[in-house]
């Protein structure tokens, strides 16, 4: 048994397992079309208008690569077309690292900013594996069980007797007949591949808009307190230092800020030196075991400033706080989140009563801001939020979340603002009474 021989068993082996990869990596993004976006925008190298385009496009065109390859059609071109997507890939890991970013590569759904540990290198040696095992398939395309190799039996052309070969007439003959059917089974491929490739383009831009029309929030994203471009907005429109804090109730890095800058914050609140927004995120459901705390707990915090933005701070609190027991109420990293029970009993806790606590009950059990809490983890991924805590300060991102770094920019945005001419009323919400527009 020669190389020869042996070749085009291991093309076939690596056609299959390369094609079901494809499949396996799109299959686990179509489902969540949003997050894959959100997945992409933490990248942070690409535009709006592309993160979109990619987020929607490529789990459409992973499917395709790896049906074309599974089937053995057109192999050359779809193996070309793999190394060249995880090539880019490789540069998006590559420079991921280099500019240290923790992000989950998302190849295989999920993805953005992690809080634990990374995998780059692991990342990058699948990735260059993958790019060995498409250069295979570009060099040796013909493979066992294929189509390629199908239409390939119309190409052989019988070799004639040894009688006819020993004169010229009948080399020149054969050799003619060789050529001829190379230029055939050239232009037959010429045009399979072409006719192939517009049916790919057309299925992913078909994908892209089947895809961006899943991605859509449905349901109502209003709330008596709370918006999608502000959040929930604590203080009064007219302090000089606008604070945006964008923050997932699962994420224990968010919970150290809070420990070390919370009281500070309430205090400069209270004292109208800035107004807070707070931005309540679901960045971390996986983080939960499958509960969805991140989603559930922003929710009820949302349900909490339904009853008043006091409500809201009171709960929030809680939320970072421990429990009448005296327990951490955040839940360990990677852990089971909170029950509904428990969320309800932090209501009571917060010191929301009555018809008050029914009210909020029915909005926590019933995750009536569900789709506000999509809405607003969404929005702060387009605004180039990949990871809580996200702290701005007059629109200027915090490069350190600690209260010294929170102090400094808070007390040089209000000097700033002491020199400058009086801004235009923002219309930004300041009291629990009035109501944001999404």
């Amino acid at each position: 048994m020669n190389w020869t021989s042996i070749r085009p068993w291991v093309g076939t082996v690596a056609r299959v397992v390369l094609g079901g990869i494809w499949i396996w990596a799109a299959w686990s993004k179509l489902g969540n079309p949003r997050g894959f976006v959100q997945a992409v925008r933490a990248y942070d190298v690409t535009p709006e208008w592309m993160s979109k385009a990619i987020g929607y496009g490529l789990p459409v065109l992973e499917v395709c690569i790896g049906v074309l390859l599974i089937l053995g059609i057109v192999t050359r071109a779809a193996a070309i077309v793999s190394g060249l997507l995880l090539f880019v890939f490789l540069i998006g890991l590559i420079q991921a690292s280099a500019r240290g970013l923790k992000l989950e590569c998302g190849c295989f759904g999920g993805g953005g900013t992690t809080i634990g540990s990374t995998h780059y290198t692991l990342d990058i040696l699948r990735d260059v594996g993958l790019i060995a095992v498409s250069a295979y398939l570009v060099i040796w395309p013909i493979t066992r069980f294929s189509i390629d190799e199908f239409l390939a039996r119309n190409d052989q052309v019988e070799m004639p007797s040894a009688k006819r070969m020993r004169s010229e007439q009948g080399q020149r003959k054969y050799n003619a007949m060789l050529e001829a059917r190379r230029r055939e089974a050239e232009i037959r491929t010429r045009y399979v591949t072409l006719a192939l490739g517009l049916v790919v383009v057309l299925v992913s831009v078909i994908g892209i808009g089947v895809q961006a029309n899943r991605a859509k929030i449905q349901g109502d994203v209003t709330a008596t307190n709370a918006s999608v471009a502000n959040g929930v907005v604590a203080g009064k429109s007219n302090a000089p230092v606008t604070v945006d804090v964008y923050e997932d109730f699962q994420c224990p890095i968010c919970l150290q800020f809070e420990q070390s800058t919370g009281q500070d914050i309430a205090a400069k609140i209270k004292a109208n030196q800035i107004e807070a927004r707070y931005h309540t995120m679901a960045f971390l459901d996986s983080a939960s075991t499958g509960n969805r705390y991140s989603s559930r707990a922003a929710n009820a915090a949302l349900c909490a400033s339904d009853v008043s933005v006091a409500d809201f701070v009171k709960y929030h609190d809680v939320l970072y706080g421990k429990d009448s027991s005296g327990q951490q109420v955040q839940p360990a990293e990677g852990s089971h989140g909170r029950s509904n029970t428990q969320l309800l009993d932090y209501a009571k806790q917060a010191g929301i009563k009555g018809n008050d606590l029914t009210t909020f009950q029915s909005c926590m059990s019933g995750e009536q801001h569900k789709s506000l809490v999509a809405a607003i983890t969404d929005k702060a991924s387009q605004r180039g939020v990949s990871g809580t805590p996200t702290v701005m300060v007059n629109g200027n991102k915090l490069g350190s979340v600690d209260k010294a770094s929170f102090d400094a920019a808070v007390a040089k945005a209000a000097a700033k603002a002491s020199t400058s001419p009086s801004p235009s009323p923002s219309g930004s919400t300041s009291t629990s009474t009035s109501t944001p527009s999404p």
